[in-house]
């Protein structure tokens, strides 16, 4: 969903392609892991099914144990792997990328960081600044009279509901350099996991008890998760040869937790309220086990779509859709607020139907958005690049 998409530059390691020697001053670089766009198209549409499903859990809690409110609560719930995906992702293209201790390289960092401040950070103020005209108007304000709550909203990611994700994100790129030049010291890289467990932990524990900081904006909430996909970027053929003998246990463990996750407030209320002392340390389990194997699991389904659909129609849909995920996720909210005004609301005969349809309309929409304006140099002040 980020500019590291565009990172590696030839083509799959599944085609045996042997890179072309370069300087050791300049590694050769790496080729691009094709079946990650269709990791991208899996994970942006389980951000659109979050969305479309908002509204609807919202309005069905006046009938909580209605069939319809269950559905809706499991799909919103359900999918909350998507960021926590895509966290997973970054770290698992910026380290394969960049992470080489053999040969480090040198006199990068200036170069990364004008590629984010391009690409992602210029995006994400335009939108702000389009989410919150929109905002402001539909409440009747003149939008320049209140420039100082946008510009405060800008440091939060608070001018519209999607936008923290670009915050938290950035946190990422500043902290990135310094964990790979920690990373690359001898032995160092053994040390990550356990750490990053240790850290989310104390995190975690700590947030809940004292800080209670708004956790979803802030790196250290999907610390362990970044983690994980770093140390599949070091290891990537090794890391998925060992999951892909796995997924036996990892698919029922991302199935059977993400079940947890879901009823989690019935477990503990309804069906087992022996556990209402325990729930904070039931939920942190529950959650952090949903994610990560989601996360790991969805490397692995990806690769073998990747493999089984062999370039057929339906693949190059999908990664044209994970291409564009970057603009997709940018551009969606735009799209489902006037697909709820101007169909959702007014037929509300048809409220469910349209709900539901609306989750396709809004990903063809946003995804004709990304492939008209890239035919235009200055797209990537809007879509990245």
């Amino acid at each position: 969903m980020t500019a590291e998409r565009r990172d590696s530059k030839v083509t799959s390691p599944m085609l045996n392609t042997t890179p072309v020697q370069k300087p050791a001053s300049r590694p050769a670089a790496k080729p691009k892991i094709e079946s990650l766009d269709i990791y991208r198209a899996l994970a942006i549409s389980a951000v659109i099914i979050i969305h479309v499903t908002s509204n609807p859990v919202v309005r069905m809690r006046q009938r909580p144990d209605s069939l319809l409110a269950i559905f809706y609560d499991f799909w919103n719930r359900f999918s909350q792997f998507a960021v926590p995906s895509f966290v997973f992702l970054s770290g698992l293209v910026l380290f394969y990328n960049y992470w080489d201790p053999e040969r480090p390289r040198r006199g990068w960092v200036a170069g990364f960081y004008k590629k984010r401040l391009l690409y992602i950070f210029v995006p994400y103020v335009v939108w702000s600044f389009v989410y919150f005209l929109m905002v402001q108007s539909e409440k009747g304000n003149a939008p320049f009279d209140h420039m100082k709550q946008f510009l405060g909203s800008l440091l939060t990611g608070n001018n519209y509901e999607h936008l923290y994700y670009f915050v938290m994100l950035i946190q990422y790129y500043v902290l990135f350099p310094l964990l790979l030049f920690i990373l690359q010291k001898k032995h160092a890289a053994r040390f990550l996991i356990p750490f990053a467990v240790l850290f989310q932990t104390a995190f975690y524990f700590l947030n809940n008890k004292v800080l209670h900081w708004p956790s979803g904006d802030i790196f250290a909430t999907y610390f362990l998760l970044f983690s994980l996909g770093a140390l599949a970027g070091m290891n990537y053929e090794r890391v998925t040869a060992v999951l892909s003998k796995w997924l036996w246990l990892l698919l029922p463990a991302f199935i059977l937790s993400g079940l947890a996750f879901v009823f989690a407030s019935k477990l503990y209320y309804e069906w087992e309220p022996r556990l209402i002392p325990y729930k904070m340390y039931f939920n942190f389990g529950i959650y952090y086990l949903f994610t990560a194997s989601a996360c790991l699991s969805l490397l692995i389904i990806a690769n073998g779509l990747f493999r089984l659909l062999n370039n057929s129609w339906l693949a190059r849909f999908l990664s044209g859709i994970g291409a564009a995920s970057f603009a997709i996720f940018l551009v969606h909210p735009l799209f489902l607020h006037y697909w709820r005004l101007e169909a959702v609301n007014r037929y509300g005969a048809y409220y469910h139907y349209l709900t539901w349809l609306g989750a396709p309309v809004i990903l063809l929409l946003s995804l004709g958005f990304y492939k008209l304006l890239r035919r235009w140099k200055w797209s990537w002040i809007l879509i990245g690049r």
